[in-house]
C-alpha cells in the first residue's frame, strides 16, 4: 500500500477513481533454511494516455527497492522511462528514458541512461554499452606517482621472471629502477594459465597489457637500492591483453618530484622526494625518518625533524607521529643536503614545517569515482540500423561506441546476409558479425545458416541447419592463433548443439575451456564443470495461460553418478484467477550439503 500512496499522491483527486491493476508476488525459500526472501508489488494506472507504474520490493526489514515507470505519447513521439531508488538508504540509483518517432528514413530513437555509481551498472548494461567506462587508467611510467591507489595500468611487456611466483616487467627489464612490475603468486599462476594458456607469459613479451590493482612500493636493497611500483593480481579478469580503456586522472604535483633513491643525485636542490618510511628513530635532538632503506643502504634519504618542532607535526598528523609513518609512503619537500646529523655521503632533508610533509604520494590525483551518463541515438530503417553512444563521466560528453547493422540483405541464389560492425573509442573496430542464411543443403528442403563473430576476446563460428518444423544449431567456439604475423591455426574452446520441436528445446554445451565459453554464451560453469545439458518446455496450461518448465544438468570432475555435478529445475504454471505458481531449485553434488536453494513463488495479478 505504500507504493499506491506514492503513485496517487501525484495525481489529481478525480483520478483516484481510476482502476489500478498490478501484481503481488512472494518468494519463500524452503531449503536449505525456511526464509521469506522477498515480496514484489507492482501497481499500474493509465491516466489521460499516460501509464504510471510503481514497483516495490519488500524484504524482512521492510521496503528496500522502489522504482517508477512512466509511458505515454506526445504528438508523434512515444516516450517511456524508469527511475530506480534505494528506499532504505534514501538514495537514487539509476534511470533511463526513451523518445521514439517515425521519420522518412525509418524509426528514430533517442535514449538517455544514467547511473549514480559503478555498483549500479549491471551485466545487461555491460552487454549493451560495454565495460564501465569511468575507470582510472594510467601508463606504466606514471604508476610510481600513485602508490596506494587502485587503478588500471597499461604498458608493454619487456620481460618476465618465473621462479614459482611470476613477475611481468613493463617498460624496462631489471635492474632498471624505472620499470613497473606485475606480480602473480605461485598459487595463482595456474589460474592464469587456464585463462591464457600454458606459460602464457612467453607470448606476452612485446605486447601491451592492462592490469587492475592497488599500486604498492616494493624495495630492492641490493646495490644500487631502489623501489619499483608493483601491482599484485590474483584473478585472470584483472589482466587483459591490449590497452586500458578508461580516463586519465588529473594529476597535480608540487613541482619537481623524485624517488628516494635519486635524492643523493640532487644535493643542493629544493625538491619533493617520495619514498617508503622503513624506520623511525630518535637520535639526540631529532626525530629521524629513513626513506628507502636502513643504515646499510647508502643511497637512502634521512629526514630530520628537530624536537622543538615535533609538536607542530603532531598537531597536524596526530599524537602517534612520527611512529604512524612507519611502512607508509611519504612525500617530503626541502633542500637536499649531506653532512651532520646524517652520516657522510647520505642525503638528508631538515623539516621544520608540517606543510612540507605528506603521508601519501607527492602527486594528488583527481580520480573519477562518480556517475555515468550515456546518450544513445538509434536510427532503424530497412535494411540498415545505426547506433551511436556518447558518454560523460563528469568530464564532458565524448564518443563511446557506434554500431552499424545490415539485416536480411538479399544476395544471389536465395541467400541473405546479416552484417554488424561495432566501433569503440578505445579500440576502433571492436567486433564484426556476419551471417549468411538460406544456404541450400541439396535435398528435402534442407537449408543452413552460417555465422562468424570476431570480437576482441573471442571468435565464434556457428552452423545452423534448418528443417521443416525442426531447427538445429551447431556452434563452435574458438579463437584464431597467430605466431607473429603468421596464422598458426584455430584454438577450439568448445561447442554447442541445440534443437527444438514445437515447444520443446534441447541444448548441449561442451567446454574445453569453461572460462572462454562463459565469455561467449549465457551458460555459467562452476569449478570443475565442463559440460551442460538443458531441456526446456513451453506449452498451454490446462486452465489457460502458459506452462513453462526446464531442467538443467552440469557434468564435471567432481560429479557423482555419470559425472553429474549440478542440477537446476524450474516449473511455472497458472492456477487460474490471475494466480501463478513457480517452484525452482538447485543442487550442487560437489558439496557435502548439495542443496543450494529450493524456492516456491506465488504471484497474483489483479
Amino acid at each position: 500500500m505504500v507504493a499506491a500512496v506514492l503513485v496517487l499522491a501525484f495525481v489529481p483527486s478525480g483520478w483516484a477513481r481510476l482502476a489500478i491493476s498490478g501484481a503481488l508476488g512472494s518468494t519463500l525459500q524452503l531449503l536449505p533454511v525456511l526464509e521469506l526472501q522477498g515480496t514484489d508489488l507492482t501497481l499500474a494506472a493509465t491516466v489521460a494516455g499516460l501509464t504510471v507504474e510503481s514497483e516495490s520490493t519488500f524484504y524482512h526489514d521492510g521496503l528496500r527497492y522502489q522504482s517508477f515507470y512512466l509511458a505515454g505519447r506526445h504528438g508523434t513521439c512515444d516516450l517511456w522511462g524508469k527511475a530506480y531508488f534505494h528506499a532504505q538508504e534514501a538514495r537514487y540509483r539509476r534511470a533511463w528514458a526513451h523518445l521514439e518517432t517515425a521519420i522518412s528514413a525509418g524509426i528514430l530513437r533517442i535514449s538517455a541512461h544514467h547511473w549514480s555509481a559503478a555498483a549500479e551498472y549491471t551485466s545487461s548494461d555491460k552487454d549493451k554499452f560495454g565495460p564501465w567506462p569511468c575507470v582510472n587508467a594510467i601508463s606504466w611510467n606514471e604508476a610510481w606517482r600513485h602508490i596506494g591507489r587502485t587503478l588500471y595500468i597499461e604498458g608493454p611487456v619487456v620481460g618476465y621472471d618465473w621462479s614459482g611466483p611470476l613477475k611481468l616487467y613493463l617498460g624496462h627489464p631489471p635492474p632498471n629502477p624505472e620499470r613497473f612490475e606485475v606480480y602473480i603468486s605461485a598459487s595463482s599462476v595456474l589460474k592464469f594459465e587456464d585463462a591464457f594458456g600454458p606459460q602464457f607469459w612467453q607470448s606476452l613479451v612485446g605486447k601491451i597489457i592492462c592490469v587492475r590493482g592497488t599500486v604498492k612500493d616494493v624495495r630492492y636493497t641490493d646495490p644500487p637500492a631502489h623501489s619499483v611500483p608493483q601491482v599484485a593480481v590474483s584473478s585472470a579478469s584483472d589482466l587483459v591483453v591490449g590497452s586500458c580503456c578508461g580516463l586519465r586522472p588529473g594529476t597535480t604535483c608540487p613541482g619537481p618530484v623524485i624517488p628516494w633513491y635519486r635524492a643523493v643525485e640532487h644535493v643542493g636542490e629544493t625538491v619533493s622526494v617520495q619514498g617508503p618510511v622503513v624506520s623511525v628513530t630518535s637520535p639526540a635532538g631529532y626525530r629521524r625518518l629513513r626513506l628507502g632503506g636502513g643504515a646499510t643502504v647508502p643511497n637512502r634519504l634521512e629526514v630530520y625533524i628537530p624536537e622543538e618542532h615535533v609538536p607542530l607535526f603532531q598537531a597536524r598528523f596526530g599524537d602517534a607521529f612520527p611512529g604512524n609513518t612507519s611502512n607508509k609512503t611519504v612525500c617530503v619537500r626541502g633542500l637536499v643536503g649531506t653532512g651532520p646529523p646524517a652520516p657522510d655521503g647520505v642525503a638528508r632533508i631538515m623539516l621544520t614545517d608540517p606543510d612540507d610533509l605528506r603521508i601519501e604520494p607527492c602527486c594528488e590525483a583527481a580520480l573519477h569515482t562518480g556517475s555515468l551518463f550515456i546518450g544513445r541515438v538509434r536510427l532503424a530503417g530497412s535494411p540498415w540500423t545505426f547506433t551511436v553512444d556518447l558518454s560523460d563521466c563528469g568530464t564532458g560528453l565524448g564518443f563511446l561506441q557506434a554500431t552499424a547493422a545490415l539485416e536480411g540483405y538479399p544476395l544471389c541464389c536465395g541467400l541473405r546476409l546479416d552484417l554488424a560492425l561495432a566501433f569503440s573509442q578505445c579500440r576502433a573496430l571492436d567486433a564484426l558479425e556476419l551471417t549468411v542464411s538460406g544456404l541450400f543443403l541439396g535435398c528435402c528442403g534442407l537449408t543452413a545458416e552460417v555465422g562468424i563473430t570476431v570480437a576482441r576476446d573471442a571468435k565464434v563460428v556457428t552452423f545452423t541447419p534448418r528443417w521443416p518444423r525442426i531447427s538445429g544449431c551447431i556452434t563452435v567456439y574458438g579463437d584464431l592463433v597467430w605466431r607473429g604475423s603468421s596464422f598458426a591455426g584455430i584454438s577450439i574452446f568448445g561447442w554447442g548443439v541445440s534443437c527444438s520441436v514445437k515447444g520443446l528445446k534441447l541444448r548441449l554445451v561442451t567446454a574445453l575451456d569453461p572460462d572462454a565459453v562463459e565469455d561467449v554464451t549465457d551458460v555459467t560453469f562452476y569449478a570443475h564443470e565442463f559440460e551442460y545439458l538443458g531441456l526446456a518446455y513451453t506449452g498451454a496450461g490446462c486452465g489457460g495461460g502458459t506452462v513453462a518448465s526446464s531442467v538443467e544438468f552440469w557434468f564435471g570432475a567432481k560429479g557423482s553418478l555419470f559425472g553429474l555435478q549440478r542440477v537446476r529445475v524450474k516449473l511455472t504454471a497458472p492456477l487460474g484467477g490471475g494466480i501463478e505458481f513457480e517452484v525452482n531449485g538447485q543442487w550442487n553434488f560437489a558439496k557435502a550439503d548439495p542443496v543450494d536453494w529450493f524456492n516456491v513463488e506465488l504471484s497474483l495479478s489483479f
